[in-house]
């Protein structure tokens, strides 16, 4: 879907081939209406409202930073100057741009992934030299897996000597970050600064979210323009997918049928702000959930049907007859986290928006095209027009005891084995995390580097603490700069930084923590690394 996108905002594919190709994905044709709608390129000549135009006049960077103001951004991060020095002479003459720099391109990109994230979705922007991509290159890969909404704005020399091959034009960047991005724009004229800059924007917030590139020629420093800026509201994509409405029938029907239903949740759900749906859901029909591929707490991780991460070895995953998979991708052998395959025995569905994802390894019954809130309501209702209050009633008590049971018995062994190391120096995971939990705030956000099963000690999910991790084996050195970004975006919450003892070394964002006076809890575990 993202590629389609892509086309239709660079105008490749008209706007019939747009809704064709897409009802070929398994989008509806009216999801697909309402989405090319919200992404069909226009000017500013056809915007329409005037209130969502302005006319502004200057360099190239000039455009570029209040395209960015025009699609709410505040908070810039980046690494040093070097060929985008200039740039920031366009965000100091604005005062509702607040810059922040990292001692590494690296953590720059981590503080907008924490802010995106902390901030319940909004664009990270990242401005980094050339030069420095590479360093950037570990986090925006993070930002990929965890379909973080990410802008990495760089600059090239001028045109005057491109394609020379010496110096920092010895690779095309464009090409060089190609793998780590979703899509990529070169602006070599001013009076497309803007409009590039827009594609840009719209292709990173496309649902799930996705790094996006841009890059500068040093020519439109020097050159002037005056140009029309539209409001990013006029570009922005449809933020739901509508699933088909056939298929949302068909599996709650499997579902109110099945005797060993087993669900997994995804970060989609937290994304699109359906984690009460999804509780709500679970516990209508008494269905044990389990994680996804996810950084993110999509599930309460002590509701009494929560079973913790997707394991091929649980019990309902040897026995399950039905096997829901919402907002993630499916688990995987191959995967070093979401380790799968799927149950085999069951009869599977998978729903995403994602629709890359879909029938990549293993056959379903079914793949639904659809945002994730919306999914779970509809299925909610059509559970609920399938089945009596009774029998709705009658599958939850049946099945919701059995449930809790193999959860509370799971945890306290989880703790038996704990409590036989708790008094060990150095303190074990189970042992500091447990005694931090208690005395971080409730809604305290908790961003964690890989440290092996250290959330399964703290209280996060929906009503609780809020967790900000890595997907998936992602690359270290990210949860300090991330905990930055996400105390920007939280101010008035606590946020607590977990790493292991390898992973803080390749940090380096104390300074930053320092200049900027961040109140950031950070703690070290010595996890042997």
């Amino acid at each position: 879907m993202r590629t389609l996108v892509r086309k239709l905002l660079d105008e490749q594919i008209s706007r019939r081939g747009f809704v064709k190709e897409m009802a070929a994905l398994g989008v509806t044709v009216s999801s697909a209406q309402a989405l090319m709608g919200s992404l069909s390129p226009a000017s500013a000549d056809e915007a329409g409202d005037e209130v969502a135009v302005r006319e502004v006049t200057g360099n190239g960077g000039d455009l570029i930073m209040e395209t960015l103001i025009e699609a709410d951004v505040e908070y810039l991060f980046h690494g040093c100057g070097a060929g985008t020095n200039t740039l920031f002479d366009a965000i100091v003459t604005r005062p509702q741009l607040k810059n922040f720099l990292a001692t590494n391109e690296g953590q720059c990109v981590a503080m907008a992934e924490g802010y995106h994230f902390g901030s319940g979705g909004k664009l990270g922007v990242v401005i980094v030299p050339k030069a420095g991509l590479g360093n950037a290159a570990s986090n925006i890969y993070n930002a990929l897996m965890d379909r973080a909404s990410v802008l990495t704005i760089t600059a090239r020399d001028s045109s005057e000597f491109s394609e020379r091959r010496i110096d920092l034009e010895l690779v095309d960047w464009e090409q060089a970050m190609d793998p780590f991005m979703r899509s990529s724009y070169k602006i070599e004229r001013i009076d497309r600064a803007s409009e590039y800059t827009r594609r840009a924007i719209t292709v990173a917030k496309t649902p799930p979210g996705w790094p996006t590139f841009l890059q500068i020629t040093e020519d439109m420093y020097k050159q002037e323009t005056t140009a029309n800026i539209v409001s990013q509201k006029k570009f922005d994509a449809a933020s739901e997918i509508e699933p088909d409405s056939d298929q949302i029938m068909e599996v709650a029907r499997m579902l109110i049928e099945a005797e060993r239903p087993l669900i997994t949740v995804g970060s989609e759900v937290t994304k699109t702000g359906a984690q009460k749906q999804m509780i709500e859901f679970a516990e209508m029909l008494g269905l044990p959930i389990t994680g996804g591929l996810s950084g993110l707490a999509d599930f309460p991780n002590h509701h009494p049907l929560y079973l913790g991460r997707y394991e091929p070895f649980l019990p309902q995953t040897r026995t399950a007859d039905f096997y829901l998979c919402i907002g993630s991708q499916l688990p995987d052998e191959a995967s070093y986290v979401h380790r799968g395959p799927p149950p085999v025995n069951a009869k599977s569905v998978h729903m995403t928006v994602e629709t890359d994802i879909l029938g990549m390894t293993y056959p379903t019954e079914m793949n639904v095209v659809g945002s994730a809130n919306v999914c779970i309501a509809d299925l909610t209702d059509a559970v609920k027009s399938l089945a009596t209050k009774r029998r709705i009633k009658s599958i939850r008590d049946a099945r919701y005891p059995d449930v809790a049971q193999f959860t509370k018995a799971a945890r306290q062994r989880l703790m038996t084995r704990a409590q036989r190391k708790w008094d060990q120096a150095p303190m074990t995971t189970a042992r500091i995390s447990t005694e931090l939990n208690a005395v971080l705030d409730n809604d305290a956000i908790v961003v964690k580097e890989p440290v092996y099963d250290s959330d399964l000690w703290f209280d996060v999910g929906y009503g609780s603490k809020m967790l900000l991790g890595g997907s998936g084996a992602g690359v270290l050195g990210w949860a300090t700069g991330a905990a930055l970004g996400a105390k920007l975006a939280q101010p008035d919450r606590q946020v607590v930084a977990l790493s292991g003892d390898g992973a803080f070394m390749f940090q380096h964002n104390l300074w930053a923590l320092s200049r900027y006076d961040a109140p950031v809890t950070i703690v070290i575990y010595n996890n042997n690394a």
